[in-house]
């Protein structure tokens, strides 16, 4: 039962038939894009996004050259999308991707078309909303879910599962997780904590962030060992904690294999369940224990400690009752 999202890839079949011209400037965006140093998967996103604009353009719009657009096209283009049900989230995100052709279009182009402006920016803001259901787990939800799992021999699942409570990574954090970096030699903080070695986490460029990221001990380590165990009885040899079976032998595991892994834990939890949700429970935790929030954004590598108050899941009341439970003090 984890959580979906529509993609609507019938949205772009006519790409193929959109005028040269209109296919050329998604072209020189996306070559600026990389020039930048966008992330694959920016530029993955950005160039199936603009498709969605120009097959639209094409078949309702007479496909007009995007530089001979007015105003009233892009509102025509975002009623369009309205129309087909999309959350306020996709719309913004659609919008937001024609507005970065045409800031492009401004810098690179402004011999080519001297008058040209981005007119997306004058257009009122799409507000987004909420479209998901927030999922708020316990360690008692994880520990079940962790205990069945074992039972049924997923020991691999459990494993991410075990290991995403223990540090709160993001479900491509643990795709790049190494077995080597749970050795003694990585053991920090009176072995209480796992620092491994440095990944590429999210960030700005095709690089993102490259840092440690730290994992609790005493919640990773059953489950671990359970998967070393069972990895050693299958024969499995790979330097990747996380594999899955590909031309003949085992390779890294892929984001898509955690999708699975999620809807798989979410039917045993009978909840939408998501990795990111981990990272909430994580934060609470951290909190619960008494650390303060400089030290979780640092442990994170968070730059600010709004990114702290934004995981954290925890009540106000149980916030409050830490202050004025228990006998008054005179």
């Amino acid at each position: 039962m984890g959580r979906t999202t529509v993609y609507n890839s019938n949205l772009t079949q006519a790409w193929p038939s959109v005028s040269k011209q209109n296919r050329q400037l998604v072209k020189e965006f996306i070559d600026y894009c990389k020039a930048n140093d966008r992330s694959a998967q920016t530029i993955k996103q950005y160039e199936a996004q603009l498709k969605v604009f120009f097959c639209w353009n094409y078949n309702e719009n007479d496909d007009k050259f995007f530089i001979d657009l007015k105003k009233r096209d892009f509102v025509r283009y975002l009623g369009y999308l309205r129309g087909l049900g999309l959350s306020s989230n996709r719309v913004a995100s659609l919008k937001s991707a024609i507005s970065s052709l045409a800031n492009c279009i401004e810098v690179l182009d402004e011999d080519l078309y001297p008058n040209f402006r981005n007119l997306i920016k004058s257009l009122e803001p799409v507000h987004k909303t909420p479209v998901r259901e927030k999922t708020v787990l316990t360690d008692e939800q994880v520990e079940e879910c962790l205990n069945k799992l074992l039972e049924q021999n997923q020991c691999q699942i459990a494993c991410a599962l075990a290991l995403s409570l223990a540090s709160g990574m993001r479900k491509a954090e643990l795709t790049r997780m190494k077995v080597e970096f749970f050795d003694e030699k990585h053991l920090v903080f009176d072995d209480k904590m796992y620092k491994t070695g440095i990944i590429k986490t999210k960030g700005h460029g095709s690089s993102g962030k490259q840092i440690p990221k730290y994992v609790l001990r005493d919640k990773f380590q059953p489950y671990f060992d359970a998967w070393m165990k069972q990895r050693a009885e299958r024969g499995i040899e790979s330097p990747w904690l996380f594999v899955t079976a590909g031309e003949g032998k085992f390779i890294q595991a892929t984001v898509s294999q955690m999708n699975t892994y999620a809807e798989k834990i979410g039917v045993l939890m009978g909840v939408p369940f998501y990795f990111h949700c981990m990272r909430h429970l994580w934060t609470s935790n951290m909190q619960r224990a008494g650390f303060p929030d400089s030290v979780i954004a640092e442990i994170q590598s968070w730059e600010s400690l709004e990114m702290v108050k934004r995981y954290s899941d925890i009540p106000t009341e149980e916030r409050l009752a830490q202050f004025f439970n228990g006998e008054d003090k005179e």
